[in-house]
């Protein structure tokens, strides 16, 4: 944000969450408390998971229910939580950790 607002960068380069961004951010996301910093709209808050050991799965957004039950058979992968803008297109990473499943 801090290059955007020196000019250094335009909001073009940084708004650029694409089709499968958005439409899993309006079919999966929830409603986030936080607005987007560049144009105000409500953002919401996607969860994606990544691990070899989600075969097809990798790579895909996810609900919590959905990520509990990776957890439930005893997988091992990351949940990244992306904010999403539907109205600009702007998205961030928040978080990235990994979830361990039961042994």
């Amino acid at each position: 944000m801090r290059e955007v607002r020196a000019g250094r960068l335009s909001e073009a380069d940084v708004c650029d969450a694409d089709f499968l961004l958005r439409a899993a951010a309006t079919h999966h996301g929830v409603a986030s408390a936080r607005e987007c910093p560049l144009c105000g709209a409500k953002l919401r808050n996607t969860k994606w998971v990544y691990g070899e050991v989600l075969g097809r799965r990798v790579g895909s957004a996810r609900s919590e229910k959905e990520i509990a039950e990776f957890v439930a058979e005893g997988l091992e992968f990351t949940v990244h939580t992306v904010e999403v803008c539907l109205a600009c297109r702007w998205n961030h990473l928040l978080t990235s950790e990994v979830a361990y499943g039961k042994c």
